[in-house]
């Protein structure tokens, strides 16, 4: 009969065995070499085993590190995918950058006398002062009663 703790046992089973059998081989390694060599053998050993781990810690840390730019694009996704409107409908599209032509019917003056003015020229004092006066007040009175 097969239980669920089976292949876990198996696992660490074997994982001892490994480990015993390792154990075993370096310790035959050792008793082969001189008594007074064996110390720095194993220090060595034991040095270039810590410095193996150092550089591996290392090199996944920096690995793993995103740079600033990368950061703040990954953020900006992250905030777009949130967003339900896009934000190209948020915002009306750019007016278009032509300015019409135009069309000249005469030729430009380069100075205009009085009797060229006159069609286009109303004297604001002709019906008197008193009148603009009235409707620059009016003016004021209404904006200065929207005033809260």
């Amino acid at each position: 009969m097969h239980f669920p703790g089976d292949g876990l046992k198996d696992f660490f089973r074997k994982a001892g065995d490994f480990f015993a059998g390792l154990f075993n081989r370096i310790s035959t390694g050792l008793k082969n070499i001189p008594r007074e060599k064996r110390y720095h053998v194993l220090m060595i050993s034991i040095a270039s085993v810590a410095l193996l781990l150092l550089v591996l810690g290392g090199v996944s840390l920096l690995s793993g590190r995103k740079t600033p730019e990368q950061e703040l694009s990954y953020r900006a996704d992250i905030l777009q995918s949130r967003n339900s409107i896009p934000p190209d409908e948020l915002f009306f599209p750019d007016e278009p950058d032509f300015v019409p032509g135009v069309l000249l019917e005469r030729e430009k003056r380069m100075a205009w006398t009085v009797n060229d003015a006159a069609p286009w020229w109303q004297d604001p004092l002709r019906s008197g002062e008193q009148v603009w006066r009235d409707q620059i007040e009016k003016t004021i009175d209404e904006i200065m009663e929207s005033v809260p």
